[in-house]
Parts: C-alpha cells; sequence; structure tokens
C-alpha cells in the first residue's frame, strides 16, 4: 500500500458521510422471490511476508462465529516467490478452513528468475508463461498436500500499479489464453486491478479462449470501480472486490464514522452485484483486529454481515422508499433470511418492513454504533411479512431468523480485573518476570470467553495466567476479557519497576563529537542555545554516512538493565523526520517517520546495556531533521520541555580552578600515568567525569552513593586531562597527565 493510496481513500471517505437529508417515514420492501448474486462470503488480508502472521487468537477472533468473533468466510493470502516460504501461510489457512471460510491466494512478485524489466518495470517473461503456471500450480499442490486446499487461485495483484510485477492487458489477455489452461485449480482470478478497471479486463472476458480459463473477475476499488460489471455476469463470472482498506491514519483506527462508511462500501458492493468483499489486512491498526489483540470498530461493521450471510446465501430485492442516507440489503438460504441496515443519519430511524413472497415468522436484530458492538437488542414478530422496527443513530443492524452466533438480549458486559497496581524494587539483576492473573474477572450473567493481555499496544497472551519479563521502567499492561455473548471489558495494571540505580543520561548534540557535515545552530528556545543538523543538501538514505556524518556520544552506566533512548527532535516533514542509530559496535539502524509538530521528544527504542561505558553514534538519513539533545534513562522518565542538565558539554578551561570548590584532599595516583589510577577524596563524591584540554566531555559516571575513593582505568590518548569530582555540595577538578 501507499500514500497515492491513502489520499484517495480520504476523498472517498468524505464524500460518503457528507450526504445530507432527512426523512422519518420510510418503508423497506423485500421480495424474497426476486433474486440476485450468490453470496460467497466476506473476509480480509493475511501477509506473512510483510507483517507477523496472525496469531490463534487472532484466528478464532477472525474466522471463529462464537459471540465475540466475526465469523469471516474467506482469506487472502500471499503467494511469496520463493517455494521455501510457502510453509508460513499454512498455519492460518488451516485454522479458517477448520471454521468454514474458504482461501484464495494471489502472488504480488513472480520468481526473479522468470522477469524481466520493461521500462524499469518488471514483468514475467512473456517466454516463461508456462514456468510462471508451474510456480502458482506448486503453491497450490503445496497447500492442497498440507490439508488447505485452495478454493481459488489469483494470476496477479494490482498488474497496472504498484511496485510488483506488472502486466498489461495483452500480456495477460497472452497468459489465460495460452497457458492458464495448465493450472491445476479449476477457479483461476484475474485481472485483481487497482480500481476494477474495465478497460483492463473487458478484453480478458471478451476473448472465448482467454474467458474459458477464467472464472472470477477480482478486482479493487482503490479510488474507482464500485460499480456493477454486467460483461461480467454476462459472461458467467463472479465478481470478487478482493482488496480495499479506509482510514489508516492516526485517529483513525476506531472513528466509528469511518467505520459506518465501511458498512455503506459494504452495501454498495453487494448492491452492484459483488459476490464477495475482502477488506485488506485481517489485523493491523487500520484492520479488523488490532495489534493488541480486539476487534475493532470496522471489524464489529463487517461482522454485521458476515456473522449472519453465510457462504451460499443469495441476495434478494431490497427498496426503501424515500430513502435518505438508509441503505438496506437482503439475503435469504433456503432456511434462513438476513437483511442489514446502514443508518447514517444522527438520530435513530422508525421503519415499516414489508417482507413478500416468502414466510418470515420471527426475527432478532443485533446493532452495532458508536456504543454498542454487536448487541442483541431483542426478538420482533413478523406478521403476514410486516412488521416495524427502530434503527439507532448511525448503526449497522442486521435482523436475522438465526441468532445462534450472536449474544443474547439484555447481556451484561464482563468485568476486567487485571489486578493491583505494582511498584517492585530491583534486587540487582535488572529484569523480572512478572506474572499476569485475570483469573478475578467475572462475568454476572454468564461466563467470560476469551483473555487477552497487551503491553504497548501489542498482544502478549491470550490466557488468563501470564508471564512478561519486564526490565527497569514503567509499564501498562492492559487486559481485554470478552463474555460468551459477545461483550468486552478492559483493565489496565500499572507497573512501576525500579532500578537501585536510578541512572538519567542528558547528553546535547551540539557537544559531541560532530562529523564536518554536521552544522550547529544558535536558538534561544532550545537546550543549551543550539541544536544540530546535517547541512543542507546532504542526505544517507540507503546506508549510514561515514565519519563525515558522525555525531558520537560516549556516555557509561553503573547498572545493568533495559534502558530508553529518547531524543529532543524537530522533524517537520515526512521528507525529513529519520536518522541513522547505533549503539557501540553494533550495526545501524534507520529510525524513520519521526514527524513532529516542532520540538518534541520521542522514544526511539529500548536496549540493554551491560555496566560500564558505551557509545551512542548517530549519523543523518535525510537533512532537515533537527537534533537538541538525547536522554538515556531505566527509570521510565517521559521527559519534557529542555529535559534535565546535560552533562556532555563542554569544560571551561581557560579559568578552570575558578568553577570548583576543590575543598578537601582530592589526589590522583599515580599521575603522570598510563591510564590506571587510583582517585580518592574525602570529601566523597557520586560523580566523575574527564573532559580533555578542548573541554569536551570523555567520560561520566554516575556511582548509587557517595564514595571515597575509586580505582579506574582511562583508555585515552596521551596528553592532559581533567577529573572532575561531585557530591550533593561540592566540587573539585584534578588534572591527569596520561603518557
Amino acid at each position: 500500500m501507499r500514500k497515492i493510496k491513502h489520499l484517495i481513500i480520504i476523498a472517498i471517505c468524505w464524500i460518503s458521510i457528507t450526504e445530507t437529508a432527512s426523512v422519518s417515514a420510510q418503508t423497506v420492501t423485500v421480495d424474497l422471490s426476486n433474486e440476485f448474486q450468490i453470496i460467497r462470503g466476506f473476509g480480509g488480508m493475511n501477509h506473512t511476508t510483510w507483517i507477523k502472521d496472525l496469531n490463534e487468537d487472532n484466528r478464532e477472533k477472525a474466522f471463529g462465529n462464537d459471540p465475540g468473533e466475526m465469523g469471516l468466510s474467506i482469506l487472502r493470502m500471499h503467494i511469496d516467490p520463493n517455494a521455501a516460504r510457502f510453509n508460513l501461510e499454512l498455519p492460518t489457512a488451516l485454522h479458517a478452513i477448520k471454521k468454514g471460510a474458504v482461501v484464495f491466494a494471489t502472488p504480488w512478485d513472480a520468481p526473479e528468475a522468470l522477469t524481466v524489466k520493461v521500462s524499469d518495470l518488471t514483468r514475467v517473461d512473456p517466454t516463461k508463461y508456462d514456468a510462471y503456471a508451474a510456480h502458482l500450480n506448486a503453491f497450490d499442490t503445496y497447500m492442497s498436500n498440507n490439508g488447505a486446499p485452495l478454493y481459488a487461485i489469483s494470476i496477479q495483484n494490482e498488474p497496472d500499479w504498484g511496485e510488483w510485477t506488472r502486466w498489461t492487458s495483452a500480456e495477460m489477455l497472452d497468459f489465460l489464453k495460452n497457458h492458464a489452461q495448465k493450472l491445476n485449480n479449476p477457479r483461476v482470478m484475474a485481472p485483481e486491478s487497482f480500481q476494477f478497471r474495465r478497460a483492463f479486463s473487458d478484453p480478458l472476458l471478451n476473448d472465448p479462449l482467454a474467458a474459458a480459463n477464467f472464472e472470477i473477475v477480482g478486482g479493487h476499488i482503490y479510488g474507482g470501480g464500485l460499480f456493477d460489471y454486467p460483461l461480467a455476469r454476462q459472461k458467467g463470472k463472479e465478481v470478487w472486490m478482493t482488496e480495499h482498506l479506509l482510514g489508516s491514519g492516526d485517529g483513525l483506527v476506531n472513528n466509528w464514522d469511518l467505520a459506518l462508511t465501511v458498512g455503506k462500501e459494504i452495501n454498495d458492493c453487494m448492491k452492484a452485484n459483488f459476490n464477495a468483499y475482502v477488506w485488506w489486512y485481517i489485523r493491523r491498526s487500520y484492520g479488523l483486529i488490532t495489534d493488541d489483540g480486539n476487534i475493532t470498530d470496522k471489524g464489529y461493521v463487517i461482522s454485521q454481515f458476515s456473522k449472519f450471510i453465510r457462504p451460499g446465501a443469495v441476495r434478494v430485492d431490497a427498496a426503501i422508499t424515500s430513502s435518505s442516507l438508509v441503505d438496506v440489503t437482503a439475503y435469504k438460504t433456503d432456511t434462513s433470511f438476513v437483511m442489514v441496515v446502514i443508518n447514517r443519519n444522527s438520530t435513530g430511524k422508525n421503519l415499516n418492513f414489508n417482507i413478500k413472497n416468502g414466510t418470515v415468522n420471527k426475527l432478532t436484530q443485533f446493532t452495532t454504533s458508536a456504543s454498542k458492538k454487536e448487541v442483541n437488542d431483542g426478538d420482533l414478530t413478523v406478521s403476514g411479512g410486516l412488521f416495524t422496527a427502530t434503527v439507532d443513530a448511525k448503526s449497522v443492524t442486521t435482523f436475522t431468523t438465526y441468532s445462534g452466533n450472536g449474544g443474547k438480549t439484555g447481556n451484561v458486559k464482563p468485568t476486567a480485573f487485571a489486578g493491583d497496581d505494582l511498584i517492585i524494587n530491583d534486587t540487582g539483576t535488572g529484569s523480572v518476570v512478572l506474572k499476569l492473573d485475570a483469573s478475578l474477572s467475572k462475568d454476572s450473567d454468564g461466563e467470560i470467553a476469551n483473555y487477552s493481555w497487551s503491553l504497548n499496544d501489542q498482544q502478549i497472551a491470550w490466557k488468563p495466567k501470564a508471564e512478561s519479563t519486564i526490565s527497569i521502567g514503567e509499564y501498562s499492561f492492559v487486559l481485554t476479557v470478552t463474555d460468551n455473548d459477545g461483550a468486552t471489558d478492559t483493565d489496565t495494571l500499572q507497573v512501576k519497576f525500579k532500578s537501585l540505580n536510578n541512572t538519567e543520561i542528558w547528553l546535547e548534540a551540539e557537544c559531541a563529537t560532530l562529523g564536518v557535515n554536521w552544522d550547529t545552530i544558535a536558538d534561544a528556545g532550545v537546550s543549551n542555545g543550539s541544536y544540530v543538523m546535517v547541512k543542507p543538501g546532504i542526505q544517507s538514505l540507503t546506508a549510514a554516512a561515514g565519519s563525515e556524518g558522525t555525531l558520537v556520544l560516549p556516555f557509561s552506566v553503573d547498572t545493568t538493565g533495559n534502558y530508553n533512548l529518547h531524543a529532543r527532535l524537530n522533524c517537520p516533514t515526512s521528507d525529513d523526520d529519520s536518522f541513522w542509530i547505533k549503539l557501540d559496535n553494533g550495526s545501524f539502524s534507520s529510525f524513520n517517520g519521526l514527524v513532529t509538530n516542532g520540538w518534541a521528544w520521542l522514544k526511539l527504542t529500548s536496549f540493554w546495556l551491560t555496566k560500564g561505558q558505551h557509545k551512542l553514534t548517530i549519523t543523518y538519513r535525510e537533512d532537515g531533521a533537527k537534533l537538541d539533545k538525547i536522554l538515556i534513562a531505566n527509570t521510565g522518565l517521559t521527559p519534557t520541555a529542555l529535559g534535565g542538565a546535560a552533562e556532555n558539554c563542554q569544560l571551561n578551561t581557560g579559568n578552570i580552578k575558578s568553577l570548583y570548590d576543590n575543598e578537601g584532599t582530592f589526589t590522583v595516583y599515580p599521575n603522570p600515568s598510563s591510564g590506571q589510577v587510583n582517585i580518592s577524596w574525602d570529601k566523597k563524591f557520586n560523580s566523575l567525569k574527564v573532559y580533555n584540554l578542548q573541554g569536551q566531555s570523555l567520560l561520566v559516571k554516575q556511582f548509587p552513593a557517595e564514595i571515597e575513593k575509586t580505582d579506574e582505568v582511562f583508555d585515552f590518548n596521551p596528553g592532559i586531562y581533567f577529573i572532575v569530582l561531585k557530591n550533593k555540595n561540592s566540587s573539585a577538578i584534578k588534572k591527569l597527565i596520561i603518557n
């Protein structure tokens, strides 16, 4: 997915939710004898190459159909170009099939050996189309042999857009006419265009030989394509909407207006005679399940369809008079009836219903809205096909003859209890195994069916009791429980794991050892009056710069444990929001996406540090990214404003003695030295710093308590250095010569 898609999506959302009009008296007429398309199902995507596979709890919530589960009936998955990775798709496929879902697979990239470059675009070499068919067959066979047969197989994801393998319509026509008959799967899908572009798919349908070799017209609706496709139906093809997403930006994860727009979109896809609707990622911040393991508003919306409209149902005619922001579709099987109403009005609507040419005696009403998540609102009696019901403001409401996979009416939600908040003191190990226990959670009118623990918005466990190893810092463990009727509740366990030796190291960027490509810029509004940024026009996007681009910050810690790295940054746009960072002699990692609104502190990462000296190295990646200050801490502190006093800025060696009290007796022995010295001060000290003649800080050490002496080994070049000792009330300095 790319930014251009997101821009198109925003436009679609705005258009959908800003229609206006209102009528109070409305009648919905359903004609059970007027049939349209068969429904194959509703589903989502699992792409194990780009994100982690679904875990067992995700799978059950996605494809299970008990209360609190979505009942998805289609799984779309990725065909990797490397056959050695086929196995990654198997666990989720097996679970989906066990739950009654069908599975189809789509390739993004063809194996490199089968491709050629044409105008800088990767295409399948036409002379190797048979080999490409064999590649698709290999995946199909692997899945079948391992108990997960594919319902269908696609030729290519978005052949007309993106950085993956590209096809022209003529190329795909050639493949379908002359090579697709070699595919083993009886249901071939094509072309999965970016926008259901008819100019791409019409030639495939209009050629008898090509049309004979595929059964499903797949496509996406990014910015277009959501309308009926009579030619496909005329040629006997099913039409599947196989990918779309809305709302991947911040603040849109559980934005109800956006979720309601998804409901309207599904409604429109069904009215356009699509046989299937497939969302993009099942689990993602903008998906049907978030990374913390919980179903999103969008997930509940699609579930209003997928739980009750099961594969094989047929859409029937449903018309509403004086329609104003109310949409309805209806479905039937030989034994069931389902109707879904989308009300986008800001008030509830009373609706009269008339079901013709069939017998329906009773319906159960399920509602999802900003405040309800698939709530059973009770049973309705249907007399002579007539009944009246009220749908909530801005809601998706399902009326169904079978309510067994939904919760009971009048359900009382459960009560989650994650435990009492904790303060834990370190015993010197730097880590502790925390025992999580949700067993005191309860449900007054049923039982708890699902437990989910998350930390930092990531699901870490899905059992009532679990363990988590934590390091020094502060943690918020979030427990979500779901009862056997689908209602949920959350509770948060706050844990503070305190170090015996609290360490907070503040470092000014401009006082680091800087490569020649860095500029130091004066600014009265930042810490210490200046910040650094790379010279304009210099970037290093693919790898860290050499010594000309390094910013080196030495520091030391006295406690082994986990430390958080925070930086005070000003990164105004996505084109100037990244750095390369490494610790000690490790590899550089790219830290991208650090956009801020002015100066702000951001937590960049955490790392495990052993007691002793370390070195943080930062290099530029994009010009325009400004760096003011660094905090390295094991206390869980979230820095604010300008932060604390830095330990690494230059010492004024020109008038050095006037800066320190120099009380008591301060000795350094031997002096001159090879670097191994005994340092003592009868006033005692808890801080030791070493500076060179240029006033640059070379070493900072903090001691947990005031001491009178220490043995140190300084790995410095021969020269003159200054040792500074401090306690709470006084300070002293001594010159050291290393030979």
